[in-house]
């Protein structure tokens, strides 16, 4: 069995462009800030991006603007503009229903709500009033995992508090995460019940705790024993079982500093701390497969690692961000957003995009076939795959499970460039599968999940 299945990742890696090659491309028209603090991208046209602050230097009360963008980057629309809102975090269930989170820090805005919600995009927003105590005083990451089922977390230096919802928001459970955690930051969560929170233990040591209840119980996976005041500060899982972590010092003294990321091989169950450049301010880090990615954070050129984190090298093609929201040399990256193995997103002083080239370079991504993904996922019975042609092709679709077994095929005929839906529909056991949109000219890959 366990031939069969690494037999059936082999494969999807070499299909999934192992010749790849990648480069970073700002959107001309992303806003642009000393740093977008978050993004959320609900699929790979549609995303929403926020900044805390815009305009620090020349009008420090300048706070809280919310975009969208509903054609991959191209061009983005100014939802909300406040003067009164540190806005910290952003996720959305669908296209009209979604969250996003105030730093709630009275220093640096006078706007204490911790949380609100919009049911028309991001046109409007309102406090999320129906929070039970404790209450939090500030929401610094949101985990979508399905259409229903939202975490919620925060803040980084306190107080630690955990929000679900099982209902799209209708109704909240909170509790206090201060037996395990002096503040909270960043999360993942593979299923409902599954899943990692980030921050800085009780004695202000970086950690990571688990869950495997859907929040009910948790572990700590890793706790520094540097006796530094740090934090976990980001999340990148590109596999269920390899991820990794950024690790941010939260003190005064950078002279000469060591500074750290973690990596887990085994799905979260333990983590490894692995040294980085001296005297870097690690925030957000992103890998788009097991061995390719970057960090980045407040301290000047982002790193990126080919090898899975055993080598780091500048990556140049990041490119500058207008003026003067660079004025220190810095990108300010914060948060990466990955759509399987051929599109990322990026936010730090603007929104990025990740290139994916092949060898002779011809496309933008290695195959005639981009963006494939689905919603919801999980599913129970039925999803609908979306994915985009470079040109016309004939088109098959295949469903895989995790031995590698075919459960389905079907040919889709010829098809024309441009954007293309399909209702999956399925009666299969709950577990992981992997969904193949292929061509003559290309192959994608995608993992679904079913839950019945």
């Amino acid at each position: 069995m366990k031939k069969t299945i690494l037999s059936l990742l082999a494969m999807l890696c070499i299909y999934g462009g192992v010749c790849a090659q990648y480069s970073w491309q700002s959107l001309p028209n992303a806003p642009k800030s000393y740093r977008l603090d978050d993004i959320y991208f609900l699929n790979p046209n549609q995303g929403w991006a926020i900044s805390p602050y815009y305009g620090l230097l020349e009008n420090p009360s300048k706070f809280g603007q919310i975009y969208r963008t509903i054609d991959a980057g191209k061009n983005w629309q100014l939802l909300k503009d406040s003067s009164l809102t540190y806005y910290r975090s952003v996720g959305f269930a669908d296209s009209l229903t979604g969250w996003v989170g105030n730093l709630g820090d009275t220093t640096a805005t006078p706007d204490t709500i911790p949380f609100y919600h919009t049911v028309n995009g991001g046109i409007t927003w309102s406090p999320v009033t129906n929070l039970p105590s404790p209450r939090p005083k500030g929401i610094c990451g949101i985990s979508v995992v399905t259409d229903s089922v939202i975490y919620a977390y925060g803040r980084y230096y306190g107080p630690a508090v955990l929000m679900k919802t099982t209902d799209k928001g209708t109704t909240w459970k909170t509790q206090s995460m201060s037996t395990y955690a002096s503040g909270l930051v960043d999360g993942y969560f593979f299923n409902k019940d599954t899943g990692f929170v980030t921050g800085g233990s009780p004695t202000k040591n970086a950690t990571i705790l688990s869950t495997f209840d859907g929040g009910t119980t948790w572990k700590t996976r890793y706790l520094s024993t540097r006796n530094d005041t740090d934090g976990v500060w980001k999340l990148s899982f590109p596999s269920r079982n390899i991820g990794y972590a950024s690790i941010e010092y939260w003190g005064t003294n950078w002279l000469n500093r060591k500074t750290y990321f973690l990596k887990t091989t085994d799905g979260g169950m333990t983590w490894k701390e692995n040294s980085f450049v001296t005297n870097y301010d690690l925030q957000g880090i992103g890998f788009i497969n097991d061995t390719t990615g970057w960090i980045g954070g407040w301290s000047g050129t982002n790193f990126k690692t080919t090898d899975g984190g055993l080598n780091w090298n500048w990556d140049i093609t990041f490119g500058v961000a207008t003026p003067p929201y660079n004025t220190s040399g810095d990108y300010n990256m914060n948060r990466f957003r990955r759509f399987g193995d051929t599109l990322m997103y990026a936010s730090g002083n603007t929104v990025y995009k990740l290139q994916v080239h092949n060898q002779t370079g011809i496309h933008e991504l290695q195959n005639q076939i981009e963006h494939l993904e689905n919603y919801p996922n999980p599913f129970s019975t039925e999803t609908t795959i979306s994915y985009s042609l470079y040109s016309s092709d004939i088109i098959f679709i295949e469903v895989y499970n995790s031995m590698g077994e075919k459960i389905s095929s079907e040919n889709l005929g010829t098809q024309n460039p441009g954007e293309h839906i399909y209702l999956l529909k399925v009666n299969l056991t709950s577990g992981i599968y992997f969904c193949i949109l292929h061509s003559e000219n290309g192959r994608v890959t995608k993992k679904i999940v079913i839950e019945r």
